[in-house]
């Protein structure tokens, strides 16, 4: 995929070091930690040690995407789009997504989504989402993607707040 992928309203990018405090603002925040279990860093020094491995040309090995949301009026970052190889067999690529609370509702997380889904060269891509978040089974379903039923092959999410699991997995249609 060619980088920086421009939609309407936006441009999705690689991280860069003018990054840091929007992302420690997103990441620390409570209201993203709450659907992302155990992914992405969680405190400061976590987010710095992050976007320093993210910033080493080493780490850019074709096998995942970690792409800033900036609106493109103002280059203000509004979320984080990570996109790469799969551990689940239900598809080859895997995504998740996280848009700073400030920024929610304005549909930059469909955007990006359906903006990068057409550039990855696979034939197909997963999401999931905590079964009690609506908002993010529509984000993926509202960027082209189908919601199917839950495989064995990948465990729920562990219960957080209790009663939340993860039971919604959507993909594109295969590409023949």
């Amino acid at each position: 995929m060619e980088l920086p992928l421009v939609t309407n309203r936006l441009a999705l990018r690689w991280p860069i070091d003018s990054d840091f405090e929007a992302l420690c603002e997103l990441w620390c925040d409570p209201r993203v930690a709450r659907f992302m279990d155990d992914w992405g860093p969680r405190d400061v020094p976590g987010v710095r040690a992050w976007l320093d491995h993210l910033q080493n040309p080493s780490s850019r090995d074709g096998t995942h995407l970690q792409l800033i949301l900036t609106r493109r009026t103002d280059q203000t970052p509004v979320g984080w789009l990570g996109l790469g190889v799969s551990n689940d067999p239900t598809g080859d690529w895997s995504f998740g997504y996280a848009v700073h609370p400030a920024h929610r509702a304005h549909g930059y997380a469909t955007e990006a989504l359906a903006a990068a889904i057409p550039n990855l060269a696979v034939n197909t891509i997963w999401g999931e989402c905590h079964h009690d978040n609506a908002t993010s089974a529509h984000v993926m379903q509202s960027a082209g993607m189908t919601e199917i039923a839950p495989t064995p092959h990948q465990p729920p999410l562990p219960p957080h707040p209790p009663g939340r699991r993860a039971d919604r997995r959507t993909q594109p249609p295969q590409v023949s």
